[in-house]
């Protein structure tokens, strides 16, 4: 019975190890960024192709606000520093030379610094003075 009980345990273990969240980048605080050193070692041509190596799901609507149909689905802002700048398609003219950060806020972090409006959340790009 030990024995069994023993391998139940072991079994337990390895399946929450499996479980594990496999995120690329564990956030340290609120707010998900990535550096200048990391930009660069992307070698990514625009701020577009840095966003989808890290954060790809803000490239996608987050959905309807609503069940009817006829609402438009959400997409996320981007903010270059702290100025509003579009729509996520936005990131392809922006080069990745230019930044050095790029901060990923989730719709209640980015309704609390940005304002409303933002429920599909924000990228916000930071640029090298």
């Amino acid at each position: 019975m030990t024995k069994c009980v023993r391998l139940s345990q072991v079994l337990a273990l390895l399946f929450l190890a499996a479980c594990q969240s496999t995120q690329r980048r564990p956030a340290t605080s609120g707010i998900d960024s990535i550096g200048e050193d990391e930009i660069e070692a992307m070698r990514a041509v625009t701020a577009y192709d840095v966003v989808s190596h890290v954060h790809g799901e803000y490239l996608h609507s987050r959905g309807r606000q609503s069940m009817d149909a006829h609402m438009p689905e959400i997409p996320a802002h981007v903010f270059v520093d702290d100025t509003y700048y579009g729509d996520i398609n936005t990131l392809r003219l922006v080069p990745a030379s230019q930044l050095s950060e790029v901060r990923f806020y989730q719709a209640y972090e980015a309704q609390y610094k940005f304002g409303s409006g933002h429920m599909g959340g924000v990228v916000q790009l930071i640029t090298k003075q």
